[in-house]
């Protein structure tokens, strides 16, 4: 084998692993109200309100991104607000009554891995209760938080890192750039 070969395969299961460990983390995830202090002193009223139309291991994996980002360093308030945000997208699966409950997510996220083209080609844009929105929304979720963000008041900032947070870093502004990047170092780490 190729040492480039050998770099993807050791990349992919560092992916698979990290994956699982996310998923066992979700299944111990419970989220009550005084859970929600970070995002209670973070928010505004509306956009607290979006934050709590996440699952209980969404909020609390979003909670883990800004605490990452605030152990770094000092945390810009619309990167603050895209951290507890970042993932709101998600939630239109369930609101659609398609299930994408932690068990759906976990290998969704390993077939983008592994068959990204598939994924795509089953995802059905049409809001319904079936397997295929709810494969829409997860790989199209960062376009649906952006919009539900800028419907909430979020700042133009906030929204687009939240449009982009698992894309790769655009060419563009610098100081975007290295808050985007770290938000998506963060969300890596949780």
């Amino acid at each position: 084998m190729s040492a480039p070969h050998d770099r993807l395969n050791r990349t992919r299961w560092r992916s698979i692993r990290y994956r699982i460990r996310q998923f066992l983390s979700g299944l111990r995830a419970t989220t009550g109200d005084s859970d929600d202090a970070l995002a209670i002193a973070t928010l505004s009223p509306t956009e607290l309100a979006l934050f709590r139309r996440m699952p209980a291991d969404a909020r609390r994996h979003s909670q883990a991104v800004l605490r990452t980002l605030q152990a770094e360093a000092s945390v810009p308030h619309d990167l603050a607000v895209a951290a507890l945000l970042h993932d709101v997208g998600k939630a239109a699966a369930d609101e659609a009554g398609a299930y994408l409950g932690l068990w759906l997510r976990g290998p969704i996220v390993l077939a983008e891995t592994f068959a990204p083209r598939w994924l795509t080609h089953l995802a059905d844009p049409a809001p319904s209760r079936s397997l295929r929105y709810a494969l829409y929304v997860q790989l199209h979720h960062p376009a649906i938080g952006a919009a539900w963000a800028q419907q909430a008041g979020c700042s133009e900032l906030t929204c687009w890192l939240i449009a982009f947070h698992q894309e790769k870093l655009p060419i563009g502004d610098p100081a975007r750039r290295e808050l985007l990047g770290r938000l998506q170092a963060a969300d890596n780490l949780n």
